[in-house]
């Protein structure tokens, strides 16, 4: 396979994971050039990581990559884009794609108009949910019926639902709320938390109810990434029966339950080694055993993608679906409410009150 070279733009947390790709898979990929808004900035990661990082745009366009990844924040997200689709440079967007039904609009306009332009829309290709989709298109579990996720925030969990419940971008209605609870903290992205300390932090829940009748639960809480004491939670219906994380449930030719688990075979660091159902191969790693966890496993099959994107126009996750996963996110904003409270206030949306909300999705130009 022929090398993949791409330039990221942004030093931040998420612009690490593509250094790490990189040096993983020297054969693979290479990371071009990184760039940081100030010198310093710049050094530090030269000096820590080893990675080409530079403060001068101009060095990006010198590196001749094949395409630019934009991992700078989120309110940055849709101009940096823009800039870089603008320069002539095919351009992977982190998530989401942007923060207003406008810049969706204007990205969605662009790729019309020729800019090569995807996001990295990247759960799917996890190990394990790459599996479930699998075991889903089997036909085991019948046709989807209905989904409770609570693994990933807003416009990841939009799109996955989708994906769950095989579906397209058909109109929804999602009833939901945000509420501040007291959880003990745990961690941090750099330190594990002892003192025990209980602070004030939100929980979403939403319920989508789609077009074709089939039905979504949405439920995360904003610590559940770092969280060891928040697990990932999927339990995922058909006609013919369910899956509820590992376990199946489902009926056989005889219309007689029948239950196994999915053999998820890991190595000592949690690098996912294989998944299989009864014998039958639902993952495996695509590039090796390579020590890489699964977030940048999953992003290093969006490089290939996006690769392959440039190369013929296939997307390996369509635009639309990464704005209509972003413009649900936006449906789906509400403020928090403490849980018990605000039950006297006026009512809002359709006989709703304590900070419910109800909203319909509307007419958009990606749909």
């Amino acid at each position: 396979m022929q090398k993949i070279r791409y330039a990221v733009i942004g030093s931040g947390w998420r612009s690490l994971f593509y250094g790490r790709i990189a040096q993983a898979l020297p054969q693979q990929f290479e990371l071009t050039a990184l760039y940081c808004r100030t010198e310093e900035k710049a050094a530090r990661l030269r000096q820590e990581y080893g990675l080409p990082a530079t403060s001068r745009e101009a060095d990006v366009a010198d590196s001749r990559p094949d395409f630019v990844v934009s991992a700078v924040s989120k309110q940055n997200m849709a101009p940096v884009v823009r800039q870089w689709l603008d320069r002539g440079f095919g351009v992977l967007s982190e998530t989401p794609a942007a923060l207003t039904r406008e810049e969706l609009d204007t990205l969605w306009r662009m790729q019309q108009a020729g800019a090569r332009v995807q996001v990295a829309e990247q759960y799917r290709f996890y190990p394990y949910y790459t599996a479930v989709l699998r075991l889903m298109d089997s036909g085991l579990l019948g046709e989807p019926v209905s989904a409770y996720l609570s693994a990933m925030h807003d416009y990841h969990a939009a799109g996955m639902l989708r994906g769950l419940l095989g579906l397209g971008r058909e109109e929804f209605r999602v009833t939901g709320n945000t509420f501040l609870v007291p959880v003990t903290d745990t961690r941090t992205r750099t330190e594990v938390l002892t003192e025990g300390r209980v602070v004030m932090k939100e929980q979403r829940q939403a319920l989508f109810e789609y077009e074709s009748g089939r039905t979504g639960s949405y439920d995360f809480m904003s610590d559940q990434y770092r969280s060891p004491i928040r697990p990932r939670t999927l339990r995922l219906r058909g006609t013919r029966g369910e899956l509820d994380g590992r376990e199946v449930f489902w009926l056989n030719q005889a219309n007689l339950p029948e239950w196994d688990t999915l053999d998820i075979r890991q190595d000592p660091g949690g690098e996912v080694l294989g998944i299989t159902f009864r014998g039958r191969e639902l993952y495996a790693p695509p590039f090796g055993r390579c020590g890489l966890p699964e977030d940048e496993t999953a992003i290093a099959r969006m490089l290939v993608g996006m690769k392959r994107y440039m190369e013929t126009g296939e997307e390996i996750y369509p635009l639309a679906d990464a704005l209509e996963d972003a413009y649900t996110a936006l449906l789906m904003t509400s403020p928090a409410v403490t849980p018990g409270t605000g039950l006297e206030q006026e009512t809002t949306g359709q006989g709703l009150s304590g900070g419910w909300y109800q909203r319909q999705s509307g007419p958009r130009i990606w749909k």
